[in-house]
């Protein structure tokens, strides 16, 4: 989510470990250009997040992957490790901004930077390109025996596959592209539906600012205060199978849509067309975040579905 990519740009390094560029511990022998996130990966409006995921990497590390779907921000799987089952994210795309340190820091071959970051919820990764970019891996519980403190084993040694394979990918440049039928969301200006002074008034703060994901695909607002309080608006695509009608019981806005509530998150979510395949169970959907601890995160979603939803194109059940 664009809120939580900001929130971790907050708890980045400014100051980098100085050491020869290397890849894969080779020190470059010839002058060669800095790497740039677009060199690497192409146009970031069409990366296939899932093509950086290295399956044959993981299975030699006896990590199964579950399940695997990209979308228009991320690239999200789930794999087994053992009796431990994991969330990993591959993406968002950012400018990087670094401010506190890094759990450790490394300057690869070609400008290219990686950070890694420990918490007891997640272990993730960074690749920050020649031009600031930043490429983020992130990998969580989703459900199994681990303890609960930072550094946990079973999230960084995958976090730490997954990166190599990505590093990997981004150096050779076999990531591949993303193509979308007509009618999908890739159509669409996420920030065009939704105003900074509407996001301001629902949140119930003087003022909010926003930021376009790069690439396309969500828009985030943000109250810079205390407390934070947020919003963001995301087009993703994920896995519902061949009936949805089941998955979305509530309608808001005169759209099917569904809740998710966790703490000082809420989130709303409406289908609006399936992915073409030949039996198609992938779905682009768009989200409504919002992050308040200390008010009713999902009073203010739900108001800001009602603005957003109708401003989308009609949903054909």
């Amino acid at each position: 989510m664009l809120s939580r990519r900001l929130g971790i740009l907050f708890a980045l390094v400014g100051l980098l470990a100085s050491c020869t560029p290397t890849v894969d511990g080779t020190a470059d022998a010839v002058h060669v250009p800095p790497l740039t996130s677009e060199e690497a990966l192409g146009e970031p409006t069409t990366v296939d997040f899932c093509s950086l995921l290295d399956e044959r990497k993981l299975r030699e590390a006896d990590v199964s992957v579950e399940l695997a779907t990209s979308g228009f921000l991320r690239c999200y799987a789930e794999v087994e490790l053992g009796t431990v089952g994991l969330s990993v994210t591959i993406g968002d795309l950012y400018e990087a901004t670094p401010f506190l340190q890094s759990d450790e820091s490394r300057e690869l071959a070609r400008s290219v930077h990686r950070r890694h970051f420990e918490e007891e919820w997640a272990c993730w990764r960074e690749l920050v390109f020649a031009d600031g970019v930043a490429l983020d891996v992130t990998v969580y519980e989703a459900y199994g025996d681990i303890e609960g403190r930072p550094g946990d084993a079973e999230m960084c040694i995958v976090a730490d596959l997954v990166t190599d394979g990505v590093q990997q990918a981004a150096y050779f440049g076999t990531g591949e592209t993303m193509t979308f039928a007509e009618g999908s969301l890739a159509e669409l200006e996420p920030c065009a539906l939704l105003t900074a002074d509407e996001a301001a008034d629902v949140l119930d703060v003087e003022s909010v600012l926003y930021e376009e994901a790069l690439g396309g695909g969500g828009c985030s607002f943000w109250w810079y205060g205390e407390p934070y309080v947020g919003t963001d608006v995301e087009f993703a695509v994920t896995d519902l199978g061949t009936d949805v009608s089941e998955y979305y019981e509530e309608n808001i806005g005169g759209r099917p849509s569904a809740t998710f509530l966790s703490e000082g998150r809420c989130v709303l979510e409406t289908p609006h067309m399936p992915v073409p395949a030949e039996v198609s169970t992938e779905w682009e959907v768009v989200n409504v975040y919002v992050y308040d601890e200390e008010g009713d995160p999902c009073a203010a979603a739900t108001e800001l579905a009602e603005l957003v939803w109708p401003r989308l194109p009609e949903y054909e059940d």
